[in-house]
């Protein structure tokens, strides 16, 4: 049940190309192709040799070898990043390992609310990525699920040092929350009906996110980072939350805020997450 956590050169090549691109530091033939999602989920890979069959069988061998060669002619220039990038990567690597027994306390609870009775986390990559254009002071995460190849990545600034509390841990934890779900094939067809029959409300409150999405982020950090389950095992902090929230974030804190004590319940009581609770995230924000 090991926290898989990878650093891989080429999906840090890709990530620092989509950056660079971002502020205008690398024009390359592969922007292109970076807009493809299916490419640019591919180098999120096991190993080389994958990615690139991968991708070939995306987008043929003589684009493949394209992409290769455009790479090569940035190397010099992210030879640079990488060399301090991978040591500063390896120091997260090591805390996400040595609280892994930390980590698992709240996935066993996590695997309560979903209503499954075992997950492997060890067949979850976790990749590491540099992220040299933030100015964040927190990590950022994002998951990809497929039914046979689900992984999440880590996006870490590059000037951001390994905290003394557990907060990165929190954000870990809601990433697995989300394919978790998916395991639970009945909840999470409850979530989909739920969120489709609130669909008008829930885009009205953040366009910038298909209305199932918004429901699931309010929904799992009703526990975790910002909620209870939080708290419980990560000592995160449940914030008062009484204005109107105006972005996704401070929905999420809103909410968190909101249904505490019924989330509570939920966790101390080992009950699944249910209609009702699901009913209880939209009556709260209506």
């Amino acid at each position: 049940m090991d926290l898989s956590i990878k650093i891989s050169r080429l999906c840090n090549t890709l990530f620092f190309i989509q950056k660079s691109n971002k502020v205008g530091f690398i024009k390359s033939g592969l922007q292109k192709y970076l807009l493809d999602e299916k490419v640019s989920l591919s180098f999120y890979g096991k190993s080389d040799d994958k990615i690139w069959k991968q991708i070939e069988k995306n987008v043929g061998k003589e684009k493949v070898k394209e992409i290769q060669n455009s790479i090569g002619l940035l190397d010099q220039k992210f030879n640079i990043h990488w060399h301090k990038a991978y040591k500063h990567l390896l120091s997260w690597q090591q805390y996400f390992l040595e609280n892994e027994s930390l980590f698992q306390k709240v996935i066993f609870e996590i695997e309560k609310l979903s209503g499954i009775k075992s997950f492997s986390i060890s067949k979850i990559p976790v990749y590491l990525v540099s992220d040299l254009t933030s100015k964040n002071k927190e990590i950022n995460a994002w998951f990809s699920w497929e039914p046979k190849n689900s992984f999440i990545v880590v996006e870490i600034p590059f000037n951001l040092q390994i905290p003394k509390d557990f907060f990165p841990l929190a954000v870990l934890a809601h990433e697995f929350f989300h394919l978790m779900l998916r395991k639970n094939e009945d909840l999470f067809l409850k979530i989909k009906k739920i969120a489709k029959e609130n669909n008008k409300l829930l885009i009205k409150l953040e366009k910038n996110m298909l209305g199932r999405m918004f429901f699931e982020e309010l929904l799992i950090s009703s526990f975790i980072p910002e909620g209870y389950l939080g708290e419980k095992h990560f000592k995160t902090k449940v914030i008062s939350f009484k204005s109107k929230p105006k972005n996704v974030l401070e929905w999420r804190k809103f909410i968190a805020y909101e249904l505490y004590k019924i989330a509570k319940q939920y966790v101390d009581n080992n009950k699944q997450i249910d209609e009702e609770y699901l009913k209880k995230v939209i009556e709260n924000i209506k």
